[in-house]
């Protein structure tokens, strides 16, 4: 947490940049003021940057920088245009600009929403209002290299599916760039050492930043890193050539490196063994009779061909396990065929984990079948081409005789607290997916405990209240069926079970963030939300904890009203009843049964039938009248601590030894 905090930072000291340049050459006149405040911010930069863990300086930190840069570099031509700061750098600023426009494109197509569609208007109007002889033709090299690799994706590689919205903004920022284009060029020659020592620096800082990453992590050398390093050098040189700077930018160059490193982590620091690149597809089937041969031929078309099936017949009554083995007899398959006695949808994919060999894993849902036959080389490539945990699919429903229906794309994903604030906004709901194609040391480990144990979304990590580096695929990777208006079992679970997951989360969320007014910030996230505009929604919060009593009785007051569920009333109770005073000893048995996220369906049905250990009446007395102590034997801190975590409030208590 620290070393995001750290690289958050370092974001908005490149963002104000422009700010820097301009008062610097506004306050202290003269080219020798610009340099040794370049030189001092410069060193600031790269310092910091020295001090942050090399995982940190990822995609999701690029585009957060980029942005403040972008806002920064808009708020600075303000200033000139009602003269408050005149220009004067006008070279910096345009190489600024140049970077601030060539990432935006490139995180358009990562991130399609209305954020990244401003910024790049913002870009595109700061870049008309610098006037520097033949500017124009950068910007319409970087247009139309950005509509080609486009082009290319979706015709020659059939990577992913075409994106009409971004087409169509691609080619108007590359009519746009046609319309402003003019041929004029520089009288360009050798005639000062400044731009000399730039020019050559950003060709050291490549091989440097290459050598850092190599030195503190493992690099892997391929294509996208080639491509992208070379791509941004060569925009990079061509800005300084149109610029032509008369006095060397420290700042810039210190710009430029952590970009390049950036660059080089994401698309060099890939962990795969690209010897063993089989994909393991695990498939939890319950009741899957009319639809499982259907699901397994999905897969077996796939022209990516290295993949294995693990099957987990989910305590299935009909026929699941006859017909599977009927069409294994017929077609041949890579298929490991397992069954479980009772239905759990959670427990049936955490068994599958067991069998698992490939080092990519999937969970497709027996009655969903993959959308065509390249999403299997579709979600390798991404895996194997940038350094990520796991890859976001979008879903489309399927109505009768397989027509497609409604397109859910995945709301682009950020990996920051503003994400997390707005999945408490929106009162714990997951405002992803859990479709994904996962790296398997991480579906073993983080997806394991937060999603399969503990029910919370499978890309958000508990323990450090952070999302996972997850990618948008922005590709649809499965299609559902609909019946009737009603979507599949998952889509459509009971809303007990989906509100004790939403629940844990939250408070996990909150246990950590102060989120103040949050009825009215709830309030007005929701009508952000609901005009799909989500990204442009205004968030407040900083660190510490909200106490439950301001979040957990609405929650419950909207979502299930004249609820008396015992274990939902056991949640809200404490919250409204919480007292740090209170303090309790507790004496776990031993042989107690400790249940968790997954296993809610079995408490609660215990509950009713009154079949649950004694012990857990008791506690659900203590927990609602708020105590927030609990003193146990040293041996028993970690069973409490799971006890607590399935009653949602484990990060608001405290546990002690007696």
């Amino acid at each position: 947490m620290e070393n995001y905090h750290k690289s958050s930072l370092l974001a908005i000291l490149i963002g104000i940049l422009p700010l820097i340049f301009e008062l610097s050459s506004n306050i202290w006149h003269g080219d020798n003021g610009f340099f040794i405040i370049s030189a001092a911010y410069g060193l600031i930069l790269l310092l910091l940057t020295l001090s942050i863990e090399i995982e940190d300086l990822d995609q999701w930190f690029a585009e957060k920088a980029l942005s403040y840069l972008s806002v920064f570099l808009t708020l600075t031509a303000i200033l000139n245009k009602i003269e408050i700061v005149p220009f004067t750098e006008v070279g910096s600023l345009y190489r600024l600009a140049i970077i601030a426009y060539m990432g935006t494109l490139y995180f358009l197509d990562r991130h399609f929403n209305t954020k990244n569609l401003v910024l790049l208007f913002l870009n595109l109007n700061i870049l008309a209002q610098l006037s520097i002889r033949s500017g124009t033709i950068l910007i319409l090299i970087v247009a139309v290299l950005t509509f080609i690799f486009y082009v290319i994706r979706v015709i020659v590689t059939f990577s992913e599916q075409l994106r009409p919205f971004l087409l169509c903004v691609y080619l108007i920022v590359l009519l746009v760039s046609l319309v402003w284009y003019t041929p004029e060029f520089t009288d360009f020659v050798f005639k000062n050492l400044s731009w000399n020592i730039e020019a050559i620096s950003l060709l050291l800082e490549i091989l440097g930043a290459i050598v850092y990453i190599k030195l503190k992590s493992h690099l892997n050398v391929n294509s996208h890193l080639i491509l992208g390093t070379l791509l941004f050098l060569i925009i990079n040189e061509g800005s300084l050539i149109i610029a032509e700077s008369n006095v060397i930018n420290t700042s810039y160059l210190v710009l430029v490196l952590i970009i390049d490193l950036c660059i080089v982590n994401v698309f060099g620091n890939i962990e795969l063994d690209r010897n063993k690149r089989k994909i393991s597809v695990i498939i939890p089937a319950h009741n899957s009779a009319k639809t499982i041969v259907e699901a397994l031929e999905s897969i077996k078309n796939q022209t990516y061909r290295d993949w294995e099936i693990i099957l987990i017949n989910d305590g299935s009554s009909d026929e699941t396990e006859t017909i599977v083995k009927s069409y294994l007899e017929n077609t041949p398959l890579p298929l490991k065929y397992h069954k479980q006695k009772q239905h759990n949808y959670l427990h049936a994919i955490k068994y599958g984990t067991k069998f698992v060999e490939g080092s990519i894993v999937f969970v497709l849902d027996a009655d969903k079948v993959l959308f065509n036959q390249n999403v299997f080389y579709r979600a390798a490539s991404t895996l194997y081409g940038e350094r990520c945990d796991g890859i976001f699919v979008g879903i489309r429903a399927m109505y009768q005789r397989l027509k497609d229906g409604k397109l859910h794309l995945i709301r682009p994903y950020y990996r920051n607290q503003i994400s997390l604030v707005k999945t408490a906004l929106g009162m714990g709901v997951n405002i992803y997916t859990n479709y994904a194609f996962w790296r398997r040391e991480v579906f073993e480990t983080s997806v394991l405990e937060n999603y399969l144990v503990n029910g919370m979304p499978s890309w958000y990590d508990a323990q450090t209240n952070l999302g996972l580096r997850m990618v948008n695929g922005n590709f649809v990777g499965l299609k559902y069926r609909v019946v009737k208006k009603t979507a599949d079992k998952q889509l459509n679970q009971d809303p007990f079970i989906s509100l004790a997951a939403e629940l844990r989360t939250l408070h996990h969320i909150t246990s950590k963030i102060k989120i103040p007014f949050y009825r009215f910030q709830a309030a007005i996230y929701y009508v952000f939300n609901k005009c799909h505009i989500a990204s442009l929604c205004p968030v407040i919060f900083k660190q510490g904890k909200t106490p439950l009593k301001e979040i957990t009785p609405l929650i419950l007051e909207n979502k299930f009203k004249n609820s008396k569920q015992p274990y939902l009333q056991t949640i809200v109770d404490f919250s409204t009843n919480y007292n740090s005073e209170k303090k309790i000893e507790i004496t776990i048995p031993k042989d107690l049964k400790v249940y968790h996220g997954a296993d809610i369906e079995e408490f609660t049905q215990k509950l009713k039938q009154n079949k649950l250990a004694p012990f857990y009446g008791n506690l659900m007395k203590i927990i609602s009248r708020g105590t927030n102590l609990y003193v146990v034997n040293k041996q028993d801190q970690e069973k409490l601590a799971e006890i607590l975590e399935f009653f949602t409030i484990r990060d608001y208590v405290k546990i002690v030894d007696k």
